[in-house]
């Protein structure tokens, strides 16, 4: 079958007239100078076309119309074409493009079109007689691929316009095509030249650079061999020292680089207490790579770490043995150290965990002998034995407090101060430290800033955050704002409510205007060892111990992150209480006569202690050795109870969400919370919780009497 040697022309008609487009299309595509097949058939006279008139026919321009009745319709169907790779090679568009002879839409959609494609053939059509055609012919450029044609026109001329400008159209891409490929060829041509003259160029060159490249390589050889970063050497097969730096010799005692030449490694390595044999690890393995040793020098002893191989040198193929020896004993006695302080972390967590044990152990031992105390005949052997056993308990709790202190659950070395010196103290100390280009400034807005802290960690948190915020800027500068101000519940930013309420706390904010931080990281700013700072920098200790003191003062940290206009660090810190804890003067012959109180410990010997100690003084007491119980307890009759007396540290409910639960049945209930740690019972911020005292473990007959009298006596 013969190849299709048809060509084939897609013509885009654009025209506000729905007529006129089916116009176009039956000109184009249907409308022929032969006689139809139908006149063939039925009318005897139709002459039938001959053989060259069908080969001529078979070969005539075939046309494709799309229509679109609208610019809008216009512009989507080319660029349609475009992204398809079939483009339109003409352009039938109506001036117009509207019934009103005013509008001029279709010069605007030509020039667009010429816009997208500058090779397509547009005619523009008028059935007016005034058209401007300077205007069309200025902004439809280049003019000799644009036609005008008034409407009405004959079909013969439609379609011998569209023939010529087809061929026209085809005539140019397949010049364009060939003049691309010629200069492709040429291209290509003299490209191979160029580069055969580059490469020629370029041995020459190279013959010229190779000395001058070993030249300097052996130079960074020679210096990365000298420098002191690590112990470098090179020895022959048998151990003789070739080669040295300084760092080298000084690690083996010898004065001078040149004075360590012909001494033997292996010697060296046995002599300074390497452990295994250096020639037992090269023969076993071929070589030694990070190899931990520890060297003694005198007294002192250093940790290396060593990398040794054998390397064949030259063409004949003569081996060496190079070594590198990396001094970390530094970083190992911080490691060290590290592990030392979380030993001592472990070991404080485990003490304070066996101290709060034993308090309870030592308020069933102090309960009952204060008991069987109060029942023995003064001067009696009974009443002497008791008495002993109680000095001996209140020892024993005096312990505890020492052992809770040790483990950071009692009282750090705190007192009372004000934040403000503090604040200008340890800028002082922090302006030499500051880039130049960063700007420091201050807002001391509180009156009223006296909190319970010790002032060491309170300087330790101030040159961490401003530490952090002025290496934040030391590139770009910026302002570093420092603000001490009281807190109040409409702030954008408050501690959590189970802290206590937002007033009893003072702010103090560090906030710079670098670049923020990026907030892939900022969720782990508070890590320990996590750090975006180069190596040497920063060891990623520093929020995470600002965290940490923070917590230890019952305050909270928080971090207003803005990427781009950068952060904020606020520090909360609870107010030194202003609310002085009532002292009631309770007698110890004291007897209530009345009232039902609501004892709850997980322990129950300490339950029943306690019942015993409250009904001796005349209470009625229901005990509870579990806090979900003793909820439901209080919710069936929260009415018939006076009193409720708590633990702290209970499963599934502590004593403080114990108390909150209750206080929503009965806000006026009083509440005792027993502890046996002293950071959770600050009396202030007891009472926003809405717990009337607090009571020290292990409790005493006459502390829990105290307690009591402060809640129920009269007013």
């Amino acid at each position: 079958m013969a190849a299709d040697r048809t060509q084939r022309f897609r013509v885009l008609a654009v025209d506000h007239d729905e007529s006129m487009l089916t116009l176009y299309r039956d000109i184009l595509c249907f409308e022929s100078e032969e006689p139809s097949a139908l006149e063939a058939l039925f009318n005897d006279d139709a002459r039938l076309p001959s053989r060259e008139e069908i080969d001529e026919d078979a070969t005539r321009p075939v046309f494709e119309v799309v229509q679109a009745p609208g610019a809008r319709g216009g512009l989507k169907a080319m660029d349609r074409a475009i992204a398809a790779g079939e483009p339109f090679a003409i352009a039938l568009v109506d001036i117009h493009l509207s019934d009103l002879g005013e509008e001029l839409k279709g010069i605007a959609l030509a020039e667009a079109l010429r816009a997208r494609d500058p090779h397509v053939e547009i005619v523009l059509l008028s059935a007016r007689h005034k058209v401007p055609l300077k205007e069309f012919n200025k902004r439809v450029q280049p003019p000799e691929k644009l036609l005008y044609i008034q409407k009405p026109f004959r079909s013969p001329e439609l379609k011998q316009i569209a023939l010529s400008l087809g061929s026209k159209w085809d005539a140019e891409n397949r010049l364009r095509d060939l003049n691309e490929t010629l200069a492709s060829k040429v291209e290509a041509r003299t490209s191979e030249l160029n580069a055969a003259n580059r490469r020629l160029r370029l041995d020459i060159a190279k013959r010229a650079a190779v000395l001058r490249e070993l030249q300097a390589s052996e130079q960074r050889y020679r210096l990365l061999f000298e420098q002191n970063i690590t112990g470098n050497f090179a020895a022959d097969p048998e151990g003789r020292i070739l080669d040295c730096n300084t760092a080298f010799a000084e690690m083996f005692d010898f004065r001078l680089p040149d004075d360590a030449l012909g001494a033997n490694i292996f010697d060296l390595w046995d002599r300074a207490g390497g452990g295994e044999s250096l020639r037992t690890l090269l023969a076993a393995n071929g070589r030694v790579s990070n190899q931990e040793v520890a060297f003694t020098r005198g007294v002192l002893k250093r940790h290396l770490m060593v990398s040794c191989d054998t390397v064949a040198e030259g063409d004949a193929g003569r081996a060496e043995l190079r070594g590198y020896l990396f001094d970390i004993s530094e970083p190992k006695r911080l490691e060290d150290q590290l592990r030392q302080s979380q030993k001592m972390e472990a070991l404080g967590t485990l003490a304070g965990g066996i101290a709060h044990d034993f308090n309870n152990i030592l308020g069933v031992i102090l309960g009952y002998a204060e008991i069987i105390e109060s029942g023995a005949e003064p001067d009696s052997g009974l009443a002497r034995r008791i008495g002993e056993i109680s000095r001996a308990g209140r020892r024993a709790r005096d312990l505890v407090t020492q052992i809770l202190n040790f483990s950071r659950q009692g009282p750090q070395e705190r007192h009372a101060m004000t934040l403000t010196p503090l604040v200008k103290e340890a800028l002082k100390l922090l302006r030499s430290s500051v880039p130049s280009n960063v700007a420091i400034y201050t807002r001391l807005q509180t009156g009223r800033d006296q909190v319970m802290a010790d002032p060491t960690q309170m300087h330790q948190i101030l040159l961490n955050l401003c530490g952090n915020a002025s290496q934040a800027m030391q590139d770009t500068g910026g302002t570093m704002t420092i603000t001490l101000a009281d807190v109040s519940p409409d702030d954008p930013v408050v501690p959590p409510e189970d802290l206590g309420k937002a007033e009893r706390f003072v702010r103090l904010t560090v906030a710079d205007n670098g670049p923020g931080i990026d907030p892939d990281v900022a969720e782990r700013v508070f890590d320990p060892f996590f750090t975006t700072k180069k190596q040497g920098e920063g060891t990623g200790m520093g929020l995470a111990m600002v965290h940490g003191i923070v917590k230890r003062h019952d305050g909270y940290l928080e971090l207003e992150n803005s990427p781009g206009r950068g952060a904020a660090f606020h520090v909360f810190l609870p107010r030194s209480s202003e609310l002085a804890r009532p002292e009631a003067d309770i007698p110890a012959d004291l007897v209530f006569r009345e009232g039902r109180i609501l004892f709850v410990d997980d322990e129950k010997p300490l339950t029943d202690i306690g019942r015993e100690m409250l009904e001796s003084i005349g209470f009625e007491v229901v005990t509870r050795t579990s806090s979900i119980e003793a909820l439901e307890a209080f919710k069936f009759k929260a009415n018939d109870f006076d009193l409720i007396i708590t633990d702290q540290s209970m499963p599934n409910m502590t004593g403080m969400e114990f108390a909150r639960e209750v206080l929503k049945i009965r806000p006026d209930i009083p509440i005792i919370l027993c502890t046996g740690f002293s950071d959770a019972v600050s009396y202030e911020r007891l009472r926003d919780v809405g717990i009337g005292d607090f009571i020290m473990k292990p409790i005493l007959k006459h502390d829990l009497m105290a307690s009591i009298g402060r809640l129920l006596s009269p007013r």
